[in-house]
C-alpha cells in the first residue's frame, strides 16, 4: 500500500508539475521550429512520416530500412497520425514523457534510499541535459523514459525477486532497445549477471530455467521479426547495419586524434585509406543491394585501422572520450547555444586531447559561447564530483550490505557499460542513460545530512 500513500502521490504530482513547467518554458522560449530538423532528426521525421502513410516499418515508402529500429519512428508515426505532421506536437509529447521520467527516477532512488523521492525528483526536474533533449526530435527522451522504468523494476526485482518483476524489467529494456539499439548488448550482460546471481544464491536449476525463459520471451518478441527479416533477406544476424560505418567514420578518426596521431580530419583520411585498401569501389557497388555486407566491409576496414593504431592508443582514446562526456556541459547540446558563433571541437587543431581543449577554449571566436560552456562545465564537474562522493559514502557505510550491495554493483555495471560502448565519441546525450543512477548517489548525501541534523 506504500505505493498509494498520499504523501507519495503529492510528491509525484509536485515533481511532475515542476518538471513540466520547466520543460514547457524551455520549449516556448528557446526552441525554434527551424532547429527541429537537424542531423539525425530529419531521418527520424522521414521514417515516422513514412510509417504513418504505409503502416509498416519493414516496407517503407523509400524502400526497406535497415539502419534504424522501429521504436522511435513508430512513436513519431503515432503522433503524426493523431496531430498531423506537426513536429512541435512531438516536442509537447516528449516534455510530458520527460516529466514522467523525473517521477520514475525519483521512485528509483526511493526504492534504494528512503526519503529521497523528492530530492531526486527535483534534481531530475532541473536536469538541463534532460530538459534540452526533450525538445529535440531524437531517440534520447523516449529511450531514457523506458530505460528508467527498466532500472526501477530491476531494483524492485533485486530487493524482492518475483517473476513478474523480472518480466516487466526485461520487457522495458527490450522496448527501450527498439528505440535506441545502444542497449542491445546490455541485454546479454544482464542475463549473465542474472545467472551468476542464481548460482551464488544456489537457486534450483528448475527455477533458473523458468526465469531464463521469462527473460527470453520479451527479447524474442521484440527482436525476432527483425532478425528473421535480416537473415532471410540479407543473410545477416545483425540487428542494424550501422556498426561498420560508425566504427570507420567516427570511432577510427576519434582514436587517431585522441591518441595524438594528428587532427580529426587526418583521422578521417586515415580511415578512408584503410577502406580503399580493404576493398574496391566495384565490390561495394556489387553488394549495394545488401546493406549488411557493405557494412561488413566498413567494419573490416575499421578493425584493420584500429589494429594499426594499437590497443594502448585505443584505451587512451576511450578514456579521453569518457572524461569529456562525463564533464561536458549539458547546455552544449542546446540548439540555441549551438547556433551561436563558436569553434568546432572536432575541427579544432591539436595532436592530443589537452592541446585540443586548450586551443578550443582559447579560440577568439564565440567568446559568449565559450563563457556559457565554461559555466556549464563547472556545473557538470560539481555534479559528477558530488555523485561519486555520494557513491563513496554509500560503499563506506553500514548500509552497503546484502541487496544494497547488489543494487550498487548493478548500477556500476550500467554506468561502465554505457561509458565503454560510447567510447571516444563525444556527446552529452551519451550520459543520459546513467544520469538517474548518478542522481541517486547524490540523494544519499542529502538524506544522510538531513538524518544527521534531525538527530541533533
Amino acid at each position: 500500500m506504500e505505493y498509494f500513500d498520499n504523501r507519495i502521490i503529492r510528491t509525484t504530482i509536485f515533481v511532475f508539475v515542476v518538471a513540466l513547467i520547466l520543460r514547457t518554458g524551455y520549449s516556448y522560449f528557446f526552441i525554434d521550429p527551424e532547429y527541429l530538423i537537424l542531423e539525425d532528426q530529419g531521418g527520424y521525421v522521414q521514417l515516422g512520416q513514412s510509417i504513418a502513410k504505409t503502416g509498416d516499418f519493414f516496407q517503407l515508402t523509400d524502400g526497406k530500412h535497415t539502419g534504424r529500429l522501429p521504436g522511435y519512428p513508430t512513436f513519431l508515426a503515432i503522433i503524426y497520425t493523431l496531430f498531423g505532421e506537426n513536429n512541435m506536437a512531438v516536442v509537447v509529447v516528449q516534455t510530458i514523457i520527460d516529466s514522467l521520467t523525473c517521477v520514475v527516477i525519483g521512485l528509483i532512488a526511493k526504492s534504494v534510499i528512503p526519503r529521497s523521492f523528492l530530492v531526486v525528483g527535483m534534481i531530475s526536474a532541473l536536469n538541463l541535459n534532460m530538459i534540452i533533449h526533450s525538445g529535440m526530435i531524437l531517440t534520447d527522451t523516449l529511450f531514457l523514459f523506458l530505460f528508467s522504468i527498466f532500472i526501477l523494476f530491476a531494483f524492485y526485482y533485486l530487493r524482492h525477486p518475483a517473476r513478474l518483476k523480472l518480466f516487466l524489467a526485461i520487457s522495458f529494456l527490450a522496448i527501450a532497445t527498439l528505440v535506441r539499439p545502444v542497449s542491445y548488448f546490455l541485454i546479454m550482460l544482464v542475463l549473465l549477471l542474472l545467472i551468476v546471481r542464481f548460482i551464488l544464491k544456489r537457486i534450483q536449476l528448475k527455477e533458473i530455467m523458468y526465469n531464463i525463459l521469462i527473460f527470453l520471451i520479451p527479447i524474442v518478441i521484440a527482436f525476432g521479426a527483425i532478425h528473421q527479416r535480416n537473415y532471410y533477406e540479407y543473410n545477416s544476424f545483425s540487428l542494424v547495419n550501422q556498426g561498420g560505418v560508425h566504427a570507420l567514420k567516427w570511432v577510427v578518426p576519434a582514436v587517431y586524434q585522441y591518441s595524438g596521431q594528428g587532427s580529426y580530419q587526418d583521422g578521417q583520411k586515415f580511415a578512408q585509406k584503410h577502406l580503399e585498401l580493404s576493398t574496391k569501389k566495384s565490390i561495394l557497388d556489387n553488394i549495394a543491394n545488401n546493406p549488411f555486407k557493405s557494412d561488413d566491409y566498413y567494419m573490416k576496414a575499421a578493425k584493420k585501422a584500429l589494429s594499426e593504431l594499437g590497443l594502448l592508443n585505443m584505451l587512451h582514446a576511450w578514456s579521453a572520450g569518457a572524461v569529456i562526456n562525463l564533464l561536458s556541459p549539458s547546455v552544449a547540446s542546446a540548439p540555441s547555444v549551438r547556433s551561436m558563433e563558436h569553434p568546432s571541437f572536432y575541427e579544432t587543431p591539436g595532436k592530443g586531447v589537452i592541446e585540443k581543449l586548450v586551443n578550443y577554449v582559447t579560440n577568439t571566436d564565440g567568446l559568449t559561447y565559450l563563457l556559457i560552456i565554461t559555466i556549464g562545465t563547472i556545473i557538470s564537474i560539481m555534479f559528477l564530483i558530488t555523485s561519486f562522493f555520494g557513491l563513496y559514502k554509500m560503499i563506506r557505510s553500514e548500509w552497503f550490505t546484502g541487496v544494497n550491495r547488489e543494487i550498487i554493483i548493478f548500477s556500476l555495471v550500467v554506468i561502465i557499460y554505457f561509458v565503454a560502448i560510447t567510447g571516444p565519441i563525444v556527446g552529452v546525450k551519451y550520459r543520459l542513460p546513467f544520469e538517474p543512477i548518478l542522481t541517486m548517489f547524490i540523494a544519499y548525501l542529502f538524506v544522510k545530512f538531513k538524518t544527521k541534523n534531525t538527530r541533533i
